[in-house]
């Protein structure tokens, strides 16, 4: 399989990871209700349920949730495309996650601790990486090495406001707005890469609705959300859950780094291989 539709499946493969957005969600504002009106209280309102989110979700140590997604893709001549898909999530801590997308995609993807195992239906080939020993630091990881954002990764985490509200973010509560006819405090802050919203229901758990991102620093700034449905915190999972399945027609292919993390990994003084393709350390494709 020739390099060019090898870096494009990676790069396709892993984008499938980011959370994206749904065309129409069926959100619409309700009459006005009273709110905080200074930006100090709007900030104190928004990191209040943000912090209630956080605790809910890290509290869950198996989760499910399904969600409808779309990402919007800008190509080099500026025109904008957008990819939709419907996602069945499971997670446990702190080393499993299993989703399957389908729609313009056909993916499963598989971390068990050790490897994440991505395989493609629709291009019936599969290719794995070495991943971090929890899912925190193989959302980190993945985020770093292969420059792509992981909003739903940043939930599932252990600390999902430490994850989304960095350093330098500015923003809190916004308004009141039904989604799927849920009213939903939304909360957006803005930082230096990227802005975001959340849709967090005013009664009730405190899971979210919908999330949406704004990649800055991308080309053309796409935007993507996710809406979800179906949340479970007390998921019945097991082994065979996150247990990979490749089907044994299946070609395995290199998965792509972004040139920078392999650089950085090289010793002091060590160049750039000539004419070699940045790519994951090899891993064996076995199959199951």
């Amino acid at each position: 399989m020739g390099r060019v539709f090898t870096r494009r499946l990676g790069a396709a493969v892993l984008g499938a990871m980011v959370c994206l957005t749904v065309a129409s969600c069926g959100s619409r504002e309700p009459a006005a209700e009273p709110g905080p009106t200074t930006a100090e209280e709007k900030r104190a309102r928004g990191e209040t349920i943000l912090k209630q989110v956080s605790e809910k979700l890290a509290a869950a140590q198996a989760l499910s949730v399904s969600t409808t997604e779309q990402n919007e893709r800008v190509r080099r001549n500026g025109e904008r495309v957008k990819l939709n898909l419907a996602r069945q999530v499971a997670m446990r801590r702190p080393d499993r996650l299993y989703f399957k997308a389908t729609g313009d995609r056909d993916l499963e993807v598989y971390y068990d601790g050790k490897k994440v195992t991505l395989v493609s239906h629709k291009e019936k080939v599969f290719g794995e990486f070495p991943a971090r020993p929890t899912l925190d630091e193989t959302v980190d990881m993945i985020s770093e090495r292969y420059d792509v954002p992981l909003p739903l990764g940043k939930l599932l985490t252990a600390n999902p406001q430490g994850k989304l509200v960095g350093d330098g973010a500015t923003g809190g509560w916004v308004r009141r707005e039904e989604v799927d006819g849920v009213t939903c405090n939304v909360l957006s802050w803005q930082q230096p890469n990227a802005d975001w919203s959340i849709w967090v229901p005013a009664s009730g758990d405190p899971l979210p609705k919908k999330f949406q991102v704004t990649s800055k620093a991308r080309r053309g700034q796409p935007v993507s959300t996710i809406v979800f449905k179906d949340w479970n915190l007390a998921a019945q999972v097991t082994d065979d859950t996150f247990a990979k399945r490749v089907p044994n027609d299946y070609e395995g292919i290199p998965v792509i780094q972004r040139e920078s993390a392999v650089l950085e990994e090289q010793k002091p003084g060590q160049g750039k291989p000539s004419g070699q393709t940045p790519a994951a350390t090899p891993t064996p494709a076995t199959k199951k």
